[in-house]
């Protein structure tokens, strides 16, 4: 039994870090997508997971787009294809030097660095 409650436990709190910023407002989906700009190198990371800033997976965004969500008024920004959660999305803006792009257009991110450096 007490095997089942710690599995319940872990499973609730690993969930109450996902999708922070997955879906935002369209116009925090407008700012993400301004800022994000084709060619842009992006790191991936979740900092809640226990991820480290050295495995951040690095990519450059080819496409960049928002599209309504079957939720509410909210939209999600895709980046080359596919739905990213901004709050564990880092853009670079200097060498070395990446700001987390939930952060910067105003959505509220828990436990996830304002910058990073890789």
């Amino acid at each position: 039994m007490k095997k089942i409650g710690l599995m319940i436990m872990l499973v609730l709190s690993t969930s109450a870090f996902a999708d922070q910023c997955q879906l935002v407002s369209s116009t925090m989906a407008k700012r993400a997508t301004i800022l994000i700009q084709n060619g842009s190198e992006i790191a991936s990371l979740c900092q809640p997971c226990g991820e480290k800033i050295a495995s951040a997976k690095i990519s450059v965004a080819r496409s960049v787009k928002s599209a309504s969500a079957d939720y509410g008024n909210l939209q999600e920004v895709s980046i080359n294809g596919k739905g990213v959660d901004l709050a564990y999305t880092y853009l670079k803006v200097a060498p070395n030097k990446y700001v987390n792009v939930a952060k910067a257009i105003g959505c509220k991110a828990d436990d996830v660095s304002e910058v990073i450096s890789k």
